[in-house]
C-alpha cells in the first residue's frame, strides 16, 4: 500500500545504531508501521518548495506519488526528487502516546539531494492558549 504522511515531529534518538523517533498521527497510520522490521522512507522536505502543499492537499484513496517526481529505493520505498535528503528507515518499536504512534527505527542508509536547502518547517499554535 502506498501511502505519505507529513510529519513535524522527528529526532534523532541514537548514535550507534544511528536511529531516529517520529510521531505518526494514528488515524493516518493505523495499521502500517506497526511491526519490527517493518520499512518506510523519511523524506526531509525543502522549505518554500510544493511538495508540502501537494501532501497536505492528499484525497483518500488516491495515489499520494502521483505526478511526483521520485525513485524507487533499495527497499522499494519512493524518495523524492524535490527533497533535500531521504532516510531508508527500519522500525525496531512503537510506542502508544495519546492520539500519536511514537516510532522508533534505525536509520540503514539515505543520501543527501541538496546540501544547500533549509528543512521545511511547520509552526503551530501550543493548545495552552496564552499564560
Amino acid at each position: 500500500m502506498k501511502m505519505a504522511v507529513l510529519t513535524s515531529w522527528v529526532s534523532q534518538a541514537t548514535f550507534n545504531p544511528p536511529g531516529l523517533t517520529v510521531a505518526l498521527p494514528k488515524e493516518l497510520v493505523e495499521g502500517t508501521l506497526d511491526h519490527a522490521g517493518d520499512q518506510f522512507v523519511l523524506n526531509v522536505l525543502r522549505e518554500g518548495g510544493s511538495l508540502r502543499r501537494h501532501f497536505q492537499k492528499l484525497v483518500a484513496g488516491a495515489d499520494p506519488f502521483e505526478n511526483v517526481a521520485m525513485e524507487v529505493t533499495r527497499s522499494g520505498a519512493p524518495a523524492l526528487q524535490e527533497a533535500l535528503a531521504y532516510l531508508e528507515c527500519t522500525v525496531q518499536n512503537r510506542l502508544d502516546c495519546g492520539d500519536h504512534w511514537l516510532v522508533y527505527a534505525v536509520v540503514n542508509q539515505g543520501r543527501v539531494i541538496e546540501p544547500k536547502g533549509v528543512t521545511a518547517v511547520l509552526h503551530r499554535k501550543s493548545g495552552m492558549g496564552a499564560v
